[in-house]
């Protein structure tokens, strides 16, 4: 009864957190658009399930000035025409249908931002052109969400590794990620995020391996395994701020 219509990556994640969702009571689910122009308006009212009552559409732009964004607005013009043709019948329960925005400034787009979403639908009036992953302390348009909100399972490991640029650790975890995915009967992931500076810079590994698909397309917020390999960013950076309940620590120490 409540839909997120959406295109690229983060499709993946909302796609996950509908089905954990869905194992526990809830009726959600997201409709990921492959083809936006030109776009069949046909296609995506088949693709909407009749029993819809609520649609938010996520664009990961801002267009100041205009009534919406792209994908918003022609969703809003495919239900909108639709009412008024051959497939009204399908659209006929819908009595909200909302613009949102995520993915700003390169700011990440997690299960918790996603339940948010999906909660907001809830709502008689849910908010139009709302945004979820800044704190938009300006136009206050941020939905707020629970951090602590996870859905990956338990079997899927989560290691993160604190280094510095040119002292191995990235291309070690890029060899680990490459041994395990091909080597093994494991999914794996890796992200890496490192300064424009690299040699010399902070850089942060997020590996994720388990006997599952692995539909992740955002940084850790739990590990189970952490490795500093510079034993000064102890005190300089909280390392272990993501560390899950009974994490194991790997320390390089002098």
């Amino acid at each position: 009864d409540r839909v997120i219509v959406m295109m690229g990556s983060g499709a993946e994640a909302v796609g996950d957190t509908a089905a954990y969702l869905n194992a526990r009571g809830e009726k959600v689910g997201v409709v990921k658009v492959h083809l936006f122009r030109p776009f069949s308006v046909e296609h995506f009212i088949q693709a909407l399930p009749p029993t819809v009552k609520a649609v938010a559409v996520l664009d990961r732009c801002k267009e100041p000035g205009s009534a919406g964004e792209p994908l918003y607005q022609d969703i809003a013009t495919a239900i909108s025409e639709a009412r008024f043709g051959a497939l009204q019948g399908r659209v006929a329960g819908i009595r909200a249908l909302v613009g949102g925005r995520y993915g700003l400034s390169s700011k990440e787009f997690t299960p918790a931002m996603i339940k948010a979403v999906f909660d907001e639908l809830k709502k008689d009036t849910p908010k139009n052109h709302f945004t979820v992953g800044i704190n938009d302390d300006v136009t206050f348009t941020s939905l707020a969400f629970d951090p602590a909100f996870d859905i990956e399972p338990a079997e899927t490991v989560r290691a993160m590794f604190w280094g510095l640029g040119a002292d191995g650790t990235v291309g070690a975890n890029k060899n680990s990620i490459k041994i395990i995915g091909e080597e093994t009967d494991n999914f794996a992931q890796g992200y890496f995020v490192y300064d424009s500076k690299k040699s010399g810079a902070r850089t942060v590994s997020h590996l994720r391996f388990g006997p599952k698909p692995i539909r992740a397309p955002y940084l850790i917020a739990k590990a189970n395994f952490i490795g500093v390999h510079q034993f000064g960013f102890f005190e300089r950076y909280n390392v272990l701020e993501t560390a899950a309940q009974g994490a194991v620590v790997l320390v390089n120490s002098p």
